[in-house]
């Protein structure tokens, strides 16, 4: 197929590309139209950059007019991440030459180069190509930007600050570890020691036990949490952790330190960490912001009697709690004349998705939550204070 992504990339499959630009998913009689104006090939690969267009919708800036494969999509970094990580690269380097190494369809090419020079380099020649098409499309235009067909495992790279995303999947399958990446922990090792200033993209579920020195920040959009990066050399800060909430640009650091526990057996208010400061294991640098204690250890829950707020939690009042037993739980929301809006669950067994469908009615305005607490689970019924910004 790489002979069709290559006229694709040409531009000498515009027309088919116009022509598929309105057909339904799955319809296999206007998919059959089209092999009027072109081979099947062609319109397999043509229907996949359609796709992959529309699954990229709101996390890539420009993914309406960016040419990409199903797995190059799958691995682009959020357009919100990769100008984070820019800025926090060029803040540290200024205008200086950067190698994006596995540049994939260039979306981290695509920031770091509006502030300065990048050569982006992948050993397959279509990923590159597809940079260099999606840089030509990009709404802001980059600086100048070199590209390189090269293999990583045999590249003399001169030492200048590096990006790396290392493909991170197996068969189709992700893989979470270091030990999983390609290019393999070996090459990965080389080029951090070799280079003064490292970014390594990695999946948000990596160990930190088995990352290489330096800094690891965990990054969530939204209600996503989407990516760490492990930052080498001149990029990294003191602390090994750190957290980052790009859409209020608030990043914490520290260090992983037991919580605080909490006494209260009937608490005002419960406080649910959000995805990043839970993964990066920083609870305790922001635990004082909500003044309240872990209920249960290894819960995450905080619980606290102070009517409090903090964008690293979502924060409820607590307006019924109860033992739990399905059928009192029920009843209450059967009086109350509506179901859950919701069903969260911690250290506890019961399924969400099936418990929600024994409860009548409308969603109401409440959330249940299934906690465990010592031995017991505590049904708790809760208010959202401050809901997270999507």
């Amino acid at each position: 197929m790489r002979d069709i992504w290559q006229k694709l990339i040409s531009g000498q499959l515009d027309s088919l590309l116009h022509k598929a630009q309105d057909t339904p998913q799955g319809d296999v009689a206007a998919i059959s139209r089209l092999r009027k104006h072109g081979s099947l090939e062609e319109v397999s690969v043509v229907l996949e950059a359609l796709e992959a267009r529309r699954r990229s919708r709101g996390r890539l800036r420009d993914s309406q007019t960016w040419l990409m494969d199903r797995e190059g999509m799958e691995q682009a970094t959020r357009t919100t991440v990769a100008e984070h990580k820019a800025q926090r690269m060029r803040s540290a380097i200024g205008s200086e030459t950067v190698i994006d190494l596995c540049c994939g369809i260039g979306s981290d090419t695509a920031a770091l180069a509006q502030s300065g020079p990048v050569i982006y380099v992948d050993h397959d020649p279509v990923r590159v190509e597809l940079t260099r098409f999606n840089l030509d499309q990009s709404s802001k235009k980059p600086s100048n930007s070199h590209p390189l067909v090269a293999d990583a495992k045999c590249l003399p790279l001169p030492p200048l600050p590096l990006h790396v995303d290392p493909a991170r999947r197996i068969d189709g399958r992700r893989v979470h570890d270091f030990e999983g990446m390609v290019p393999g922990p070996e090459i990965l090792n080389s080029l951090i020691g070799r280079h003064h200033s490292v970014a390594l993209k990695c999946g948000p579920g990596i160990s930190v036990e088995e990352l290489p020195p330096g800094e690891i920040e965990w990054l969530q959009d939204g209600n996503d949490l989407v990516e760490a990066t492990l930052w080498c050399g001149d990029l990294a800060q003191s602390a090994r952790r750190s957290a980052t909430l790009l859409r209020q640009s608030l990043t914490i650091s520290g260090e992983q330190e037991p919580l605080q526990q909490s006494s209260l057996k009937n608490p005002a208010f419960l406080h649910e960490p959000c995805s990043v400061i839970e993964r990066s294991g920083l609870v305790c640098m922001v635990q004082g912001e909500i003044a309240a204690g872990e209920w249960h250890p290894g819960l995450g829950w905080l619980a606290g009697e102070e009517e409090r707020t903090s964008p690293w939690f979502r924060s409820f009042a607590v307006v019924a709690q109860m033992g739990w037993h399905e059928k009192k739980v029920v009843d209450w929301f059967r009086q109350q004349g509506c179901a859950p809006a919701s069903i969260k669950t911690r250290g506890v067994q019961e399924n969400p998705s099936q418990l929600i469908k024994r409860f009548k009615g409308d969603p109401g305005p409440w959330i249940l939550a299934l906690l465990r607490r010592g031995l017991q689970i505590e049904a708790c019924i809760l208010e959202e204070l401050n809901p997270l910004a999507g």
